[in-house]
């Protein structure tokens, strides 16, 4: 926008035109005789009467009838274009150009519209030709601040006009109040000569003003509080503090103030630099530092700029912080000159010291360390719906304002059946009216393995409210989990045939009979009989033979292990047997509500009374207490004689087979598709007998079928080392091959167990010693070809027991990372497929070390493997 103004014409020309013309306007045309003369509605020519050379000049109007005047005997002179008046126009014009016109004044500004704190530009230019000089005077410059000006004079010459002369101020303002800001008119004055330029009107925005926009309301108010410096001729730097104590884990905002006179800050070609280094001991997240000055403030009767660096910091411990001093480092030209050089400056503040306080005691023993504002705790679960064996996607989020990179992980308290696998966690911050907020999501992968519908429980984040100063909860409802029966996850597979057999090998069995007196008689006997060598005595099979020191138990200890078996049947899972899930897992197998308490207290009882320091007590009531307790759970589900009668009589009439059929067998789940069940019944009955091979086998085929690969080939593994030539598991292992050499090293079994081997050792032995015996009769070679094959027997089955008594862990998952460190955040030196062997070297908590021969070595949890 600009705004033009021109000087008015010389007082003597207005005189002269007035004299010239009264109330016309002449407009010279032609020295020589005509002009023309406003009058009126327009302009006319009149032709100008010239009198001859030595006369005088005409009326140019005379009454009628008047002669005209008598011309002059001498000859008239010769006509040329100029008269007596012309000369005197001509000096005048001469006079005027000499004298020049009035100053060209503008004045404008690069925008009319613009935001409180934005800048503008201000540019006035003034232009003359005379050499006079020009005296610019600025308006009062209201809601605006002068952030730096430039003043430029430039002498053109424009041929036979003469020289120009044109004067640019450039003015740079800031906005400090919105509304409509008017800048005054510019006057120039150059001599005895005033011009002016018309006032503008720049409309300014209500918003936050400038560089102080990016500072928080916390910052904006300590600087606002803050005390100026003392002197005000000179830069001074502090820190600012809202106090000197604070809370642990609440958050303490820091700033450092720099003070420059207005003065000397219009003289720096660069920004100071502010440093605000990190105290020791808390958490911070960097605040604005913008570069401009954030703030001005007059101190003592002058102008100063203030820089900032703001810093949020969360003190970790109680104790005392100390807030380490600021430095600002700025260069200040040593004269006007642009190629002049700098004198460099830097300044620091004293440190300053914060106490800080505990919290207080928490009535929880061990209570939360949390400190926060208005926390909300949401669970999210996907889907809501979902099927055995495929994932859910659940993530809880806690939110609210605090130190949002520090808030703990919400304890999750999963179903019975449901395996969860950590992710990463999300922080978002978002930090509102000054105050660091934000939200932080915790993911979890969750696998359901059962059938059914779950409740997961309610959770409870405990954290300190720092604005109420207690201690709270922020609480997320129970959530219901409805998991359907999951589809075949590979329908291609094949699938195995059960195993119907139910009892052990011949060798197992009779390896496991002969320990261990008779093992020792196998070793002594023979040399015995040689050395005797009266009486060929096979050695006897002992059967199941019993320590000789073992004392006979008591009514109420065999009543407590049918109560512990009784249990074990009801409920396979260990960890729930024996936990505080007892009651809930009888509850889910049938068993009535008020029942399932009782059985969980009698079980504290028991506990209580056996390893208590008051002994057994009175083991008569315990022992009346079980047998109460083990004819309701093994009773029929009325719990009468009666009607167990009845049942016994129905089942006698509808056939043998009834009474058996009142629970349908693993078999039976297998075949109509619940694996889950299945699975849980071939597990309890191989631990009940491990060493029957078919309940391995039928725990693997299930768990194939299911899905579970890793679990499968750690089963047919089991069942291998029990019966290594047996063709329905050599053919069932081809199913899943163990994906890398090195597992399959470890997995490997040979042509016989450590038990057969045993065996045909200790039958060559014998018949090595009635070799012996009958060495008289001949066969001096046999003797020593029954002595090479008990020795390389012996050797097998030394080999093959250290390969199946070095303990190994089968991978479960597929992609489970081995770690190289026992924590969750550990790196992963290599990931593993599922069904993948390692060795198991030891155990630290919940995590085991593993390796193997190849070099892989670390770390994984123990809920990621199965062992054998």
């Amino acid at each position: 926008m600009e705004s033009r103004a021109r000087g008015e014409a010389p007082r003597w020309w207005q005189q002269q035109e007035r004299a010239a013309c009264g109330r016309r306007r002449w407009r010279p045309v032609e020295w020589g005789g005509a002009g023309a003369c406003y009058s009126g509605g327009g302009w006319r020519t009149e032709r100008r009467i010239d009198p001859g050379p030595g006369r005088a000049d005409p009326p140019l109007d005379r009454p009628a009838g008047v002669a005209d005047p008598a011309r002059s005997h001498w000859p008239a002179a010769a006509r040329r274009g100029t008269g007596s008046e012309g000369l005197v126009t001509s000096a005048l014009w001469v006079l005027i150009a000499l004298q020049g016109p009035a100053s060209d004044l503008q004045a404008r500004v690069d925008r009319i519209r613009l935001a409180a704190g934005e800048l503008l530009t201000l540019t006035v230019r003034a232009r003359t030709r005379t050499a006079e000089p020009v005296s610019l005077t600025l308006p009062p410059l209201t809601g605006f601040a002068i952030v730096g000006s430039r003043e430029v004079t430039e002498v053109s010459v424009e041929g036979a006009l003469g020289q120009t002369r044109t004067t640019t101020r450039e003015l740079r303002l800031r906005a400090e109040r919105a509304g409509t800001l008017v800048i005054g008119p510019v006057r120039a004055r150059q001599g005895r000569r005033t011009v002016a330029t018309e006032p503008i009107a720049v409309t300014v925005d209500s918003v936050a003003a400038g560089p102080a926009a990016s500072l928080s309301p916390v910052a904006r108010g300590l600087i606002a509080a803050a005390a100026p410096p003392a002197q005000s001729d000179r830069v001074a730097l502090s820190v600012i503090l809202p106090g000197d104590t604070a809370l642990a884990g609440a958050q303490l905002d820091v700033v450092a103030a720099a003070w420059f006179p207005r003065e000397l800050r219009t003289r720096l070609r660069r920004m100071p630099i502010l440093t605000l280094q990190t105290p020791e001991g808390v958490w911070s997240y960097p605040g604005a530092s913008p570069s401009a000055p954030a703030a001005s403030r007059l101190v003592r009767g002058g102008w100063m700029d203030l820089f900032v660096a703001h810093q949020v910091v969360f003190p970790l411990a109680a104790g005392r912080v100390i807030i380490p001093p600021a430095a600002v480092d700025y260069a200040v030209p040593v004269n006007f000159s642009f190629f002049s050089r700098e004198e460099r400056y830097s300044l620091k503040s004293d440190s300053v010291v914060v106490t800080v306080l505990p919290l207080p005691a928490s009535r929880i023993a061990d209570g939360p360390r949390v400190v926060a504002q208005g926390l909300a705790l949401e669970l999210a679960i996907e889907p809501a719906e979902s099927r055995v064996g495929e994932p859910l996607e659940v993530s809880a989020t806690v939110s609210g304002l605090g130190n949002v990179a520090l808030w703990p992980e919400p304890v999750m308290r999963w179903p019975a059946g449901f395996r969860a696998y950590p992710g990463e966690a999300t922080v978002r911050v978002e930090p509102r009216g000054g105050r660091m907020a934000g939200s932080k999501t915790f993911h979890y992968l969750v696998v359901p393995d059962s059938v059914g519908s779950f409740l997961l429980p309610e959770i409870r984040y405990a954290y300190y409210d720092f604005a109420a100063g207690d201690y709270t909860a922020a609480r997320a409802p129970p959530r219901a989990l409805a998991v359907a029966q999951g589809a075949e996850p590979r329908a291609a597979r094949p699938l195995p045939p059960l195993d119907r057999s139910a009892s052990t090998t011949w060798s197992t069995a009779l390896a496991a009979g002969l320990m261990p007196w008779g093992w020792v008689v196998l070793l002594v006997g023979p040399p015995l009989l040689a050395w005797f060598g009266r009486r060929r005595l096979a050695p006897r099979r002992a059967t199941a033979a019993e320590e000789p020191g073992a004392t006979p138990l008591s009514r109420l200890g065999r009543l407590e292990h049918a109560f512990h078996a009784l249990l074990a049947s009801h409920v396979p899972d260990p960890v729930a047997r024996d936990g505080d899930g007892l009651a809930r897992a009888l509850r889910a197998a049938g068993v009535e509500s008020a029942v399932a308490d009782h059985v969980m207290r009698l079980r504290d009882r028991l506990r209580a009374a056996r390893y208590g320091p008051r002994g057994l007590g009175d083991a008569a009531e315990l022992a009346a207490e079980l047998a109460q307790v083990l004819k309701v759970l093994g009773a029929e589900p009325s719990g009468s004689r009666r009607r167990l009668l009845v049942a016994l009589c129905l089942g006698v009439l509808l056939g043998p087979r009834t009474v058996v059929a009142q629970g349908p067998s693993a078999e039976a789940l297998y075949e109509v598709g619940a694996l889950r069940a299945a699975a849980d019944s071939f597990a309890a009955r191989a631990a009940a007998r491990p060493a029957v091979a078919a309940h391995w086998y039928n725990l693997g085929a299930t768990l194939y079928r299911a899905g579970a690969d890793g679990k499968a080939a750690a089963a047919w593994a089991m069942a291998a080392r029990l019966t290594p030539r047996a063709p329905l598991v050599r053919r069932a292992r081809q199913f899943l091959p163990p994906p890398d050499a090195a597992s399959e090293s470890l997995l490997a079994t040979g042509v016989a167990t450590p038990s057969e081997w045993a065996l045909a050792a200790a039958a060559g032995w014998v018949a090595l010693w009635l070799a012996l015996l009958g060495r008289r009769q001949g066969g001096g070679i046999v003797v020593i070809l029954l002595g090479l094959l008990t020795a390389a027997c012996a050797g097998l089955a030394a080999r093959e027991w250290r390969h199946q008594a070095r303990p190994v862990a089968v991978v479960a998952g597929p992609g489970t990372a081995v770690r190289v460190a026992p924590y969750g955040g550990a790196s992963a030196a290599i990931t593993l497929d599922a069904g993948a062997a390692l060795y198991i070297e030891r155990r630290q908590g919940a995590w085991i070390q593993v390796g193997r021969p190849d070099g892989v070595r670390g770390w994984l949890l123990a809920s990621e493997v199965v062992p054998l």
